[in-house]
């Protein structure tokens, strides 16, 4: 196997840090892995480049081989900045802040992240929101399955239905917990996440139906909003494919939008700020 834990020790070393557990720091060191992840953003020299948690900047190198037109590195831990900043002088730009805040974004036409497992939730829903061409990311295998969750499944819920709505979600490859230091207790895959064409006002829209049909799951989807069409209306929330949710934003527009004003309650900690 192809990985780079010699050299990540060196460097932890080096820079006198230790990975951070707040900072959810999970360094991966697979060159397989790395080149993977590469590959499936198809960089090209027209491509602006974000790579958010750059990490000991192991795949920021290889990002660089691939030629972008730009290329901006974010890392939160001020150590490793100065180094990767020292590193990839004249190469890339270097941002040293917290990846989140500058999302939702514009800026950008691929982005490519291994991000602590923590804000798996939170970095989903910005990229809803966001205006980019490809993202590929590395996840908890488990987030990645409610991400593709079916209707009527345990693992299905808001977040499953934003996401096949908004995205063309891929499945790009597989990383073992031993391919990064430290182990973490849980396995990753390496998606992509191509935008669909979404509106913005639809996904807004969207979003409100669906944090609503959410918040009483178990209940028929008529009993809760105003539907017209008796098949969509007898189902139960769980049990709506993401078409058929997107059917009901297109259909009831401004009404769930005065629902939305009356149970803001219901919106609290969904990790969607609009």
């Amino acid at each position: 196997m192809m990985d780079l834990r010699e050299d990540a020790l060196a460097l932890m070393d080096y820079l006198g840090i230790r990975p951070k557990k707040r900072l959810g720091q999970n360094f991966l060191i697979s060159k397989e892995a790395i080149k993977k992840i590469c590959d499936t953003a198809d960089i090209s020299s027209e491509d602006v480049v974000i790579e958010m948690g750059a990490g000991l900047g192991f795949l920021s190198e290889e990002l660089v081989r691939r030629n972008p037109r730009k290329l901006i590195l974010v890392e939160v831990d001020r150590k490793i900045c100065s180094y990767l900043e020292r590193k990839f002088e004249g190469k890339a730009e270097v941002l040293c802040m917290d990846m989140m805040s500058l999302l939702p974004s514009k800026e950008f036409s691929k982005i490519v992240s291994v991000p602590p497992y923590n804000i798996s939730s939170r970095l989903v829903s910005s990229l809803l929101k966001s205006d980019f061409r490809k993202a590929v990311l590395v996840l908890q295998k488990e987030f990645v399955g409610k991400l593709k969750a079916r209707p009527g499944t345990r693992k299905y819920t808001w977040i499953s239905v934003l996401s096949q709505v908004v995205f063309h979600i891929e499945i790009a490859g597989y990383i073992s917990r031993f391919n990064f230091i430290p182990t973490p207790k849980v396995d990753s895959l390496i998606i992509s996440l191509v935008p669909k064409g979404i509106s913005r006002d639809i996904i807004e829209t969207l979003f409100r139906v669906v944090m609503t049909a959410f918040s009483k799951r178990r209940r028929k989807i008529g009993k809760i909003l105003p539907i017209k069409d008796r098949r969509i209306a007898e189902k139960r929330s769980i049990n709506l494919s993401p078409d058929e949710f997107l059917e009901i934003a297109l259909s009831i527009g401004d009404k769930i939008e005065r629902s939305y004003s009356n149970k803001k309650d219901v919106y609290r900690g969904s990790s969607w700020h609009l």
